[in-house]
Order: structure tokens, then C-alpha cells, then sequence
């Protein structure tokens, strides 16, 4: 054990070299530690200077995101307690996959009342997990009401900071709840560009189809953020009278609204939206979106009850191969 605590030890000296990289080895190690390892973590993370904690904490949220064999729980509970703003942040990030009713309700009081507005921000986003689970009854309703109330509140509370309320009605927006819809309704009317695309995501989350027209106009805005949100919300509920306008913003040199155009195609599916993602594939060139391509068009396949894969051409074959003879008898 002596041996282990002090192969541990050696690694947190690299949490305090500012000149050198953090080790994938200090990374990992944190992931569901041993007391006498979170104990020795506790002691030293003060020292620290805040850039490396604010590393640290980042490198734990991306690699949680990579990786589901990883736990950094421990660690980032650990870490909403810490003075800096930017590291109380991303340790809400890194527990994106953290289920547990004690944790929504430290959620749901930095959301409430952490004195930054990015972090009260980040905890609302982070409780529409709780909502989502609550609606599939993976918890217990009674649970996931706390964190519906709290955004709710937090909605309704028109001092508080637009970022922070606009991420509150993305969350909630989840919720089956009969309060929902006159908040999104009044957030797509509000005169702040930023709450009226957060109105669309919301509409795009709740899914209800009374948002159809609101959706349909605003693919047609010229303003890149609505449009951009439109796009999402189109593929949120698989509003096939989309897909020509999305077949068009496939093709557009806005990069982000070309992606998400991408995503929303494969979501909505359909044979006119397959055959548009099977013709981009001929013709882009960008690795990134040879992939996003790809992908969509394999989730595009499921609406057709085909269950092939799209495999695009490598350097060695020129053909598009879709190797599906039900897909050929369709086309």
C-alpha cells in the first residue's frame, strides 16, 4: 500500500508543474480513487495554481465524454466547492453522467444561488438530465420534480440573468409539464435574439407539434442563429416538411448550419433525405463531414426499416457502395 500511495504522490506533483503537460496517467488515476488517494488529492488541490485546476478539471470533462469506463465523480464533487468560477464550471461538466438525487440537489443550489452567472448557467443545463429521467421513469417522479420546480422558478425570476433563464427554459422544456409551453411561447416573443433561438431549441426538446409553424418560419429567417435552431429542431421532431430547406442548408458555406442540417436529415430520414446525404457523400471532401455524413445516413436507413450500412469510398474504390438490394429496389 505504501508503494501505491506513493506512485499516487508522485503524480499529483504534476498537477503542480505549470511548465509541463498534465499526464494521462494523473487523468486516469482520478477516476473513482481510493480514499487515502482522495485524501492525499484534497491536500494538495489548494496549492494549485487556478490554471492548472481549471486543466484539470476540463481534461476530466472531455475524457468523461470519451470515455464511459471513467468515473470522476468523486473528483468533480469535489471541485463545485472550489473558489474559482471556471472550475466549479467544468466540474458540473464532468458529472454529466452522474445520476444521483444528492447530486441534482447540488445542482440545483449552484443553479439557484452560486454567485457567478456562468456556473448558475451550467447547473441549468446539467438539470435537464434530471427531467429527461424523470419523464422515462428512471426516477422517481417526486425526485425529478425538485429539479423541474427549481427551473421553473428560475424561469420566473426576472431578475436573474437572461443566460441563466434561457438555459432553465432549454431544460425544462423536457418536462411534460403544463407550464411549460406559454414559457416557451413568451420566450420565442421576448425582444433578445439569444432567447428566441433558445425558445426554438426548446420547442425542438419538447417535441409537441403545435411548434411545427413557429419552426417552419423560422427556417426561413434570415438571421443564422434562428435558422441555426430551426435546423436543430426540424431533426428534434422529424419534421419531414423540412427536408428541402435542410437539403439546401446541407449545401450552405455556413459550416455549423451545414452540419447540423447534416444531423437533422439523418434524424428526420425518409427516402428524399437519404438520397440528398447519398449525393453530399459524392461530392464533400472534408473528412469531419464525410464522417457526419455518414452517419446520418446510416440513421437514415432505420425510417426505411433498412438496417444496411452506408460505407463511403476509400482511396482504393471510387464507388459509393450501399450494400442493401432492398435499398436498390426502393431507389
Amino acid at each position: 500500500m505504501r508503494k501505491h500511495d506513493d506512485l499516487f504522490s508522485a503524480l499529483l506533483v504534476n498537477l503542480l508543474e505549470t511548465d509541463k503537460p498534465l499526464r494521462a496517467a494523473l487523468i486516469y488515476r482520478l477516476s473513482d480513487p481510493l480514499p487515502s488517494e482522495m485524501a492525499a488529492f484534497e491536500a494538495v488541490w489548494p496549492t494549485a495554481p487556478v490554471e492548472r485546476r481549471r486543466l484539470l478539471m476540463s481534461r476530466l470533462a472531455e475524457t468523461s465524454e470519451a470515455s464511459i469506463e471513467v468515473d470522476f465523480s468523486t473528483v468533480s464533487l469535489f471541485a463545485l466547492q472550489d473558489a474559482d468560477a471556471e472550475v466549479r464550471r467544468q466540474a458540473i461538466e464532468a458529472l454529466w453522467e452522474n445520476e444521483q438525487p444528492s447530486t441534482m440537489r447540488k445542482l440545483i443550489a449552484l443553479a439557484q444561488s452560486d454567485p457567478d452567472a456562468r456556473v448558475r448557467a451550467a447547473a441549468a443545463i446539467a438539470l435537464g438530465q434530471f427531467v429527461l429521467l424523470g419523464e422515462l421513469e428512471d426516477i422517481e417522479p417526486m425526485i425529478a420534480k425538485e429539479a423541474e420546480e427549481a427551473l421553473l422558478q428560475i424561469c420566473h425570476f426576472q431578475e436573474e440573468e437572461l443566460e441563466v433563464r434561457r438555459r432553465a427554459l432549454e431544460s425544462i422544456a423536457l418536462s411534460s409539464r403544463q407550464e411549460v409551453e406559454p414559457l416557451i411561447e413568451e420566450a420565442a416573443r421576448h425582444a433578445d435574439l439569444k432567447m428566441q433561438a433558445s425558445a426554438l431549441f426548446a420547442m425542438g426538446r419538447n417535441g409537441d407539434s403545435r411548434w411545427i409553424p413557429h419552426i417552419s418560419d423560422a427556417l426561413r429567417s434570415p438571421i443564422s442563429e434562428l435558422c441555426f435552431e430551426a435546423t436543430r429542431a426540424a431533426g428534434e421532431i422529424g419534421l419531414t416538411t423540412a427536408v428541402p430547406h435542410l437539403i439546401r442548408f446541407a449545401h450552405s458555406h455556413d459550416r455549423e448550419i451545414k452540419e447540423m442540417a447534416i444531423w437533422s436529415l439523418g434524424e428526420i430520414g425518409g427516402v428524399e433525405a437519404q438520397n440528398a446525404l447519398f449525393a453530399l457523400a459524392d461530392e464533400e471532401t472534408d473528412e469531419d463531414l464525410i464522417e457526419a455524413i455518414e452517419d446520418a445516413s446510416n440513421m437514415a436507413t432505420l425510417s426505411l426499416g433498412n438496417f444496411g450500412l452506408l460505407v463511403l469510398p476509400s482511396d482504393d474504390d471510387e464507388d459509393l457502395d450501399i450494400f442493401d438490394e432492398e435499398q436498390d429496389a426502393m431507389e
